[in-house]
């Protein structure tokens, strides 16, 4: 059976969730917190009892260390609660070996603030459908760490080609044109760093890079204790799929740059990129998450905001009845405005 860790307080026995606004565990029972360091020694201690208790990762059966009831994830999974108890819960092999992410930009934003924000923010949106953010739905409002790569890379660019330069001149009545032509080599050095890419097939590319960017100075060496009451997701891109979409990236960027201010009308030739070092960190990154699947239009809409700095990004189910109906109504008072408008000018 795979090991689960649960953060007990060694005062009460409660359970330890992290506290965003104090940066530290809180026990929910008797008030007790517990510093950065003295939960990364907590987490170590655990995670060593789990490994030894158990060390085949393969396995995909949990129970709740608490009451004991089964456990049923995803694949990708790494932090949940139990159903039963509320408990939280950290699947250790989800975040060990290979699978321990290197880094962790931890929350700021507690459920408290974020709640009042996503409020804050259906206020201004007025064709929202309700059930969207009804009170069962907001149960559901979660705190997750969605893992990404985070990669570094430099290398040499150079340019082998043709510029020219263009130039006009009137002489009586006769434009005259000439075109010079060059012989061009451009070499450098170019450095990419923080380039981020999502290592969650499932996610949605747009919405969770629509709440970037993120500071990483905040990032901390990663301890299984900040995940206690939040839920994570593991990683299923590899590291070598997600340095190959940077390394495209960072060509087309290295190419501006090598060919950018020549001070000539234009260019032509061939541009290289060669890295010649490239480091990738594995990394978990906060978001608040809200999602609602449409029965009708069989359609699933998001709500996310950046766990770090607040960004908001979403798609929202609209109720286009009421949509229509306003839409309507303003049609028919400024149809009444202007056949009104015409009879007094008649």
């Amino acid at each position: 059976m795979a090991g689960t860790i649960d953060f007990k307080c060694p005062a009460c026995g409660g359970h330890l969730e992290y506290d965003p606004a104090r940066e530290r565990l809180v026990c929910g029972y008797c008030g007790s917190e517990f510093s950065r360091e003295e939960l990364e020694r907590m987490s170590a201690q655990r995670e060593k009892e789990a490994a030894q208790k158990d060390g085949n990762t393969e396995l995909k059966s949990y129970h709740c260390s608490n009451c004991g009831a089964e456990i049923v994830t995803e694949e990708t999974t790494a932090a949940t609660r139990c159903y039963f108890c509320h408990s939280p819960v950290v699947l250790t092999d989800r975040v060990s070996n290979e699978y321990r992410p290197d880094i962790l930009v931890p929350f700021k934003i507690d459920r408290e603030n974020a709640r009042s924000t996503f409020d804050k923010y259906l206020k201004k949106k007025k064709f929202v459908d309700r059930k969207f953010f009804s009170a069962a739905q907001l149960e559901d409002f979660s705190g997750v760490y969605y893992p990404y790569w985070i990669t570094d890379l430099s290398g040499e660019v150079s340019f082998d080609g043709e510029g020219r330069t263009v130039s006009t001149m009137t002489a009586r009545n006769v434009v005259i044109t000439t075109t010079r032509f060059y012989r061009l080599e451009r070499e450098g050095t170019a450095s990419f760093s923080n380039m981020i890419r999502k290592a969650l097939k499932k996610a949605d590319r747009k919405l969770s890079d629509g709440i970037h960017p993120y500071d990483l100075q905040e990032a901390t060496d990663f301890s299984g204790g900040y995940l206690s009451g939040f839920l994570a997701e593991k990683r299923d891109v590899e590291k070598e799929e997600a340095e190959q979409d940077v390394l495209e990236e960072a060509k087309d960027h290295a190419k501006k740059m090598i060919t950018e201010n020549s001070g000539l009308s234009g260019l032509s030739g061939k541009t290289s990129f060669r890295p010649d070092s490239v480091r990738s960190r594995y990394a978990l990154l906060p978001a608040w998450v809200l999602t609602y699947s449409h029965d009708v239009r069989k359609k699933v809409y998001y709500y996310m905001m950046n766990g770090q700095t607040g960004r908001i990004c979403g798609k929202l189910p609209l109720r286009y009845g009421k949509l229509l109906a306003v839409s309507v109504l303003v049609g028919a008072l400024v149809f009444g405005a202007v056949c009104a408008g015409g009879a007094y000018l008649w």
